[in-house]
């Protein structure tokens, strides 16, 4: 289903002529790409800083900070829904809303696939995983995983927990490592309504994202 609908979106917009001013923003983006991928030369301290040096170049270029985080996002990852840049950014709904409006006027992101609804969920449009043009398949169909991992009420309570443990340990100690019994501990003393051990492997995986070891 899911390559169904993204080869019928890619086929539908591969016939659409491209403007003068999407062909340059393609180009600014592929440079935008190169800058920001990882490689052997080009380690995290230093990505991290071109992420600032393009950001505020960004922010000028659209005249709007919160454009320039949704614009830099789309280009490190290729793909995202509302509510991934919602969390990702910590970005209020409607501002997220109007950076999504604002790429896609400039023919920068375009609408790959529409989401599934999940069992039991509220009524509403189906919502949209908005891609760069020249996104890769795997580039959406990520987007689609960490969607639906977003509406996964304990993967929040575990992102939570995890950023109080960056927040409170991690950054401010300058720890690089824990044990994944000090992470039960310090879930069990929350007193979370949710099994721990789910909580604590889902907030163990989020640090490892992180760059921390959570050793066994």
């Amino acid at each position: 289903m899911f390559d169904t609908n993204s080869r019928r979106i890619n086929k539908k917009h591969s016939f659409r002529l491209v403007s003068d001013e999407e062909r340059n923003f393609d180009e600014y983006i592929e440079l935008y790409r190169r800058l920001l991928s990882l490689n052997e030369e080009n380690n995290l301290a230093t990505t991290l800083r071109k992420i600032q040096e393009l950001l505020s170049f960004s922010e000028k270029i659209f005249s709007s900070s919160s454009v320039a985080e949704t614009f830099i996002y789309f280009c490190l990852h290729g793909a995202a829904t509302a509510l991934i840049l919602e969390t990702e950014l910590n970005m209020p709904e409607a501002t997220v809303y109007r950076a999504i409006k604002r790429l896609r006027t400039l023919g920068i992101i375009v609408p790959a696939i529409k989401v599934s609804k999940i069992k039991n969920s509220k009524g509403g449009p189906r919502p949209t995983i908005w891609s760069l043009r020249n996104s890769s398949t795997e580039e959406i169909s990520k987007a689609l995983r960490l969607h639906f991992r977003f509406l996964s009420p304990k993967y929040r309570v575990a992102e939570e927990v995890a950023q109080t443990i960056l927040d409170e340990y991690v950054y401010g100690r300058n720890i690089q490592e824990l044990s994944y019994k000090q992470i039960l501990i310090y879930i069990k003393e929350l007193r979370i309504p949710f099994n721990t051990p789910d909580i604590a492997d889902l907030t163990s995986q989020y640090l490892h994202e992180k760059g921390i070891k959570v050793w066994r």
